[in-house]
């Protein structure tokens, strides 16, 4: 009997993807036969069960791909997700047992940007109250009156994927478009005819209606809080079809109460799919059950993309949009993995610390390597960099692309003065019109790395866990108050490193904590006496 492939489908998906599996093009065509066991919203012992001999699965959001059942998966190779999204997917225990993981960045983008307006339409213009009141045999057009969007100004945070759209159709309907995002360059922010401001807060007090469009990371979890929401203007309106959780719900609903935000709509939420009941039920609330992607063209993209992805994958072809990197191989062994790791580290620390948006991004390499090797530390470089700020799942595969299209220039220099071939000495620098930060790491004997410097300030410390970079007055008490602060919200320090330019001038200390930090304790921790900052730097 012919040997086959056992695709298991575990979530509903266009029906153009389940003809390209049974009707592979010449071009896709796989030498083995596929059985194909189409179980969309199957209970997980079912699917505990049928994984067992399965090579491919194909998910969505309803399937937990955790750790027990990647175990259970004797044969599986790859695993596909129909979205963006992978939180459902522990991508470590894939790659630990090589499986490939694959997506479908963007297919969504266009559908998500509409559902964006249409939110906005819909609260500005009253029209879900406007259709249950006239469906039930009412006509009071005076109770239905609105608010046009022609001159009212839009503040986007995050000119990404989706967010560049929701600009462009903002532009269509007169709109002021406003941008917060230190991520972008400025060529792109002209591109798409949108006014950079530098900071949040600038952003929030200059616009009538506040759309988000970022990634859920430890950066923007409750980015959008009481505070924040107070800094507009009162009767602002409020949109998130991004992500659950980027602006507070608790908060957003409290300035409902008190009148001072006049409306929001959301497709995303913190708890889905059981949401805050008094949020969803507010007479000013404009709600969606997540449905950004929910459009027939984007199921069709992602069904066909996904598809067309496995297929890739069971010939042995190099995948568009893969998750993880299974083998690791491409990294060889030994100096130029241990490199490798470090260079995204340390620009991953930069792309958190910075406070501009970079124009240019550099590399110096001092290190015994060649010019292959040498592709492998810019790839790792701006993979760490772009992991932190991008929508899309950053590759080794994309990370070129995804550099260009934030408009961000890339430079790479190799001094290769050290003796050693085991030693390492990077620095990654971020230049803007006016400003510039580095920061350095070093590995000795090809086994202890450590962060080295930002820009003048000298360290030695571990890139391992949650870190805090304070910057503050030299002055007696600091390093105590920082203790007390810390041991008060029971946070273990487990490495101090304190650096400064001259006596009594400015310093700056890295503190690795054990555990992770929460968003609320570093947010009270920068109100500590003579700090001037303090930023938190984490995923390391």
């Amino acid at each position: 009997m012919e040997k086959s492939v056992k695709i298991l489908i575990t979530g509903k998906l266009h029906d153009v993807a389940l003809q390209l599996l049974k009707n592979q093009p010449p071009e896709l065509a796989v030498t083995e036969p596929l059985e194909i066991v189409y179980l969309p919203d199957a209970p997980r012992d079912v699917i505990l069960k049928e994984i067992e001999n399965t090579n491919v699965l194909i998910s969505r959001s309803e399937t937990d791909v955790d750790a027990p059942l990647l175990r259970a998966a004797k044969k599986l190779s790859v695993v596909a997700r129909a979205a963006v999204g992978y939180g459902n997917i522990d991508c470590d225990m894939a790659t630990e047992l090589g499986i490939l993981v694959v997506n479908t960045p963007g297919k969504n983008t266009n559908s998500a940007a509409e559902l964006t307006l249409g939110l906005l339409l819909s609260l500005l213009r009253k029209i879900p109250a406007a259709h249950q009141s006239t469906s039930a045999g009412g006509w009071n057009r005076h109770h239905f009156t609105g608010i046009e969007l022609g001159g009212k100004t839009i503040g986007i945070v995050g000119l990404g994927n989706v967010g560049h759209r929701v600009a462009k159709f903002a532009k269509g309907f007169d709109m002021r478009v406003i941008c917060y995002d230190p991520y972008i360059s400025d060529e792109v922010f002209r591109k798409n005819q949108a006014e950079r401001k530098n900071t949040l807060e600038e952003l929030l007090a200059d616009c009538d209606i506040l759309s988000v469009h970022v990634p859920l990371n430890k950066e923007t979890k409750s980015m959008i809080r009481e505070v924040e929401l107070k800094k507009m203007r009162k009767g602002s309106f409020v949109l998130n079809a991004a992500r659950g959780g980027i602006i507070n719900e608790k908060d957003l609903l409290k300035t409902l109460h008190e009148g001072y935000i006049a409306g929001a709509g959301i497709d995303t939420f913190e708890n889905e799919p059981n949401p805050l009941k008094e949020l969803i039920s507010h007479p000013n609330v404009i709600v969606s059950p997540h449905i950004g992607a929910s459009t027939l063209e984007a199921q069709y993209r992602i069904g066909e993309t996904i598809a067309i992805q496995v297929l890739k994958s069971l010939r042995g072809e190099i995948v568009d949009y893969p998750v993880n990197l299974p083998h690791v191989s491409i990294l060889g062994s030994g100096d130029l993995r241990q490199f490798s790791v470090l260079t995204e580290k340390t620009s991953l620390v930069a792309a958190q610390i910075f406070d501009f948006h970079p124009a240019i991004l550099k590399l110096t390499v001092n290190a015994n390597v060649n010019k292959e090797d040498l592709q492998i530390l810019k790839l790792s470089c701006l993979k760490g960099f772009l992991s932190h700020v991008s929508d899309e799942f950053v590759s080794y595969v994309n990370a070129e692309r995804l550099l260009a299209k934030r408009g961000i220039q890339f430079e790479i220099e190799l001094k290769n003065t050290l003796t050693s071939k085991n030693e390492l000495l990077i620095e990654v620098f971020g230049t803007g019109t006016n400003e510039k930060i580095s920061v350095g790491s070093v590995l000795y004997d090809g086994k202890f790395a450590r962060l080295c410097s930002i820009n003048d300030f000298i360290f030695e410390i571990e890139p391992e866990g949650d870190l805090i970079v304070m910057q503050n007055h030299d002055r007696p008490g600091v390093i105590g108050d920082v203790g007390t602060y810390l041991a008060k919200n029971k946070v273990n320090i487990a490495q101090f490193e304190l650096s400064r330019n001259r006596r009594g001038g400015m310093a700056m200390s890295l503190i690795r904590v054990d555990g992770e930090l929460e968003t609320k304790v570093i947010d009270d921790f920068r109100k500590l006496p003579n700090l001037i900052s303090a930023k938190l730097v984490s995923g390391l």
